[in-house]
C-alpha cells in the first residue's frame, strides 16, 4: 500500500533568491520632499518595502500616501535651461529640419551642416532628439510658424515617409542611445537597392617566394588525377596535405572567389541583374563603434552593416537575398593575429553583416557571416605543442628523490 505521502501534491518550496524585489510595492513617500518650488535637482534614496500583506488600516494608509507622493513626482514639471535650449524648424515639403544654432557635441555625428554653421537634420534624426528631450521642434511655413510639435505630431509627420518605417527607427533609435554613430546606407531606398553592390574582388595574389615555394611543395593539381582507378595513386608525397586534397572529392564553396551571381553581376554593369523571385534587402544603416576622431564629412570604413526586417511581414531570408545582401557588405577576411584560432575566423567570416528582426518593438540581432570552412583545412595546421606541466625532461618529476 502506497505512503499517504506519495498521494500528496508536490510543491516545491519557493526560494527567496528567486523573488523579483522590483514587483513588490514600494514606499514612495520618500518623494514628498520634491516640491514644484524646490530646487533640488536629484532624487533621494529609496524607500523601504513591505512585503507581506496583512490587511490593515494602516498599511493601506502607507500605501495610498505612497501612491499619491508617486503620481506627485511624476507630475513634477520638466524644467530646461533657456541657454541650452535647441529650437529646430520642421519644413514638411522637404520633410527635413533646420536647426539655426546647434550646440552640444551631439551634432558631431548627427546631421549636415551647410555654409551657414547650420545642420539639417533627417527624420529619424529629429525625432531621435525629440523623444530625447533635447529638441524643441517647431513647424516652418504653410502659415503654421512657430507652433510647437507634440512628441504624437512627431511621430505622425515624421514616420511613413521616405522609406522611414518604424521598425527602421526602432533599430535607430536603439543604436543611438547605446552609443553608436550611426547614418544611412547607400540603399536606404528600395529604388537604389544597387548602390552598395560591391564589386568582385579580385583572387589574393601571392608573391614571388609564395609562388616559388607553391610550385616546389604545393598541392597536385586536380588535372594529375586519373580518371580511374584509386583516388591516392602509389606515388611520392611530400606532406599529408597532398594526400587529404586528392580525398577531396565534391567542390565547396571558396569565400575568396566570387559567386556566379556575383560575378555576372559585375560583369553585366550595376542595375541590369535579373529580377529576383524574393524581396531584396539590403543593409539601411552603417554603425560605427564610439570614437573620438569620427568626422561625418568624411567617415571611415564602418565597423558594421545594419539590415532591419518584420518579423510580423516577411519571412527568414532565403539564400538568395543572403547571397545579395552579402553582396552589399565589403570583403573582409578574418585578421591576420588569428592564423590558427578556427572557430574564431570561422565566427568572424570573410563577409558579415547584422541582421535587425523587430516583433512587435523587440530587436533582435542575428550575425551572418560568409565563413569559409573550405579555407580552413585543419590537417595543415601546424600549432605549437605544449608540454605537460610533469613528466619528460623540463618536468619536475613524481618527487621520489633521496628521502625514500
Amino acid at each position: 500500500m502506497a505512503d499517504a505521502d506519495e498521494d500528496s501534491p508536490l510543491h516545491p518550496t519557493p526560494d527567496p533568491t528567486d523573488a523579483d524585489l522590483t514587483d513588490e510595492p514600494q514606499d514612495f513617500r520618500f518623494l514628498k520632499h520634491l516640491s514644484h518650488t524646490s530646487s533640488q535637482s536629484t532624487l533621494p534614496h529609496r524607500g523601504e518595502k513591505d512585503f507581506d500583506h496583512h490587511g490593515t488600516l494602516s498599511q493601506d494608509h502607507t500605501l495610498a500616501s505612497s501612491q499619491q507622493a508617486m503620481h506627485a513626482a511624476l507630475s513634477h514639471p520638466r524644467i530646461h535651461n533657456p541657454k541650452n535650449q535647441i529650437i529646430g524648424l520642421y519644413d514638411r515639403p522637404t520633410n527635413r529640419t533646420l536647426i539655426d544654432h546647434p550646440k552640444g557635441p551631439i551634432f558631431k555625428t548627427m546631421g549636415k551642416g551647410d555654409a551657414e554653421s547650420r545642420v539639417h537634420l533627417l527624420p529619424e534624426e529629429t525625432l531621435y532628439l525629440v523623444e530625447r528631450g533635447t529638441l524643441d521642434l517647431r513647424l516652418r511655413g504653410q502659415g503654421l510658424e512657430g507652433i510647437t510639435m507634440s512628441l504624437q505630431a512627431c511621430y505622425a509627420y515624421l514616420l511613413g515617409r521616405e522609406a522611414l518605417t518604424l521598425e527602421r527607427y526602432t533599430v535607430f533609435a536603439g543604436l543611438k542611445r547605446s552609443g553608436y554613430v550611426v547614418q544611412r546606407g547607400a540603399a536606404w531606398y528600395e529604388e537604389d537597392w544597387d548602390k552598395d553592390f560591391v564589386r568582385p574582388r579580385e583572387g589574393e595574389g601571392l608573391g614571388v617566394f609564395a609562388r616559388f615555394y607553391e610550385a616546389l611543395f604545393g598541392a597536385k593539381r586536380e588535372e594529375e588525377r586519373a580518371p580511374l582507378g584509386p583516388l591516392v595513386v602509389p606515388g611520392f608525397y611530400r606532406s599529408y596535405g597532398d594526400v587529404y586534397r586528392l580525398l577531396n572529392l565534391i567542390p565547396a564553396y571558396d569565400p575568396a572567389v566570387p559567386t556566379d551571381r556575383e560575378a555576372r553581376r559585375g560583369s553585366v554593369g550595376v542595375g541590369d541583374g535579373e529580377a529576383p523571385a524574393h524581396p531584396r534587402i539590403r543593409p539601411s544603416f552603417y554603425v560605427w563603434k564610439p570614437t573620438s576622431g569620427f568626422k561625418k564629412s568624411a567617415p571611415p570604413p564602418s565597423d558594421f552593416r545594419v539590415a532591419v526586417t518584420n518579423a510580423r511581414e516577411e519571412n527568414f531570408p532565403v539564400l538568395e537575398q543572403l547571397d545579395e545582401l552579402l553582396q552589399a557588405v565589403p570583403y573582409a577576411p578574418p585578421p591576420q593575429d588569428s592564423q590558427w584560432q578556427v572557430y574564431r575566423r570561422i565566427k568572424h567570416g570573410w563577409r558579415n553583416v547584422l541582421l535587425a528582426v523587430v516583433d512587435q518593438g523587440v530587436v533582435s540581432y542575428i550575425r551572418i557571416a560568409d565563413a569559409g570552412f573550405v579555407k580552413e583545412r585543419i590537417y595543415e595546421r601546424r600549432g605549437r605543442g605544449q608540454g605537460g606541466k610533469r613528466g619528460g625532461f623540463g618536468g619536475r618529476g613524481r618527487g621520489r628523490g633521496r628521502g625514500r
